[in-house]
């Protein structure tokens, strides 16, 4: 332990580099955590769509869509949310579903940049509300 202390002293340097490392590291870290995408549960989703008038875009392609979707909800591209029809939204909560939960967060993040207020996603995507033995509106 003698040696420890002894290194530390002799290389004083290097241990403030680490530690700055470190506390930069952790700095990132927070930040990347604060601007993910929050994800939220089917249920949570349920509650949501009931309480606060949530508004469902599904990013799946037409196919899968057609297959079944969560009702009310509005098939839409990345490319859609770029349009002016959509500026209607940015105040109001909305919440992305891909196929797993993938496609989504990206998306989520982006568009806080674009000023949406509250965009959510939907953890696990169609397979977690499928899971969750949810109901699904098939055709349109």
């Amino acid at each position: 332990m003698g040696h420890l202390g002894q290194f530390i002293i002799n290389h004083w340097e290097l241990w403030v580099a680490l530690i700055v490392i470190l506390l930069l590291i952790f700095i990132n870290e927070r930040m990347a955590q604060k601007n993910r995408a929050k994800e939220i549960s089917p249920q949570e989703v349920v509650a949501l769509i009931n309480e606060d008038n949530a508004t469902i875009f599904d990013l799946r392609d037409v196919e899968n869509f057609r297959k079944g979707h969560i009702i009310n909800a509005q098939r839409a591209s990345a490319d859609d949310f770029a349009l002016p029809k959509m500026n209607s939204c940015k105040n109001k909560t909305i919440i992305l579903v891909c196929a797993n939960g993938q496609q989504s967060s990206p998306l989520a993040q982006k568009l806080r940049g674009q000023d949406f207020t509250n965009p959510l996603v939907l953890a696990g995507g169609m397979a977690a509300w499928q899971n969750a033995d949810l109901p699904l509106v098939k055709g349109k």
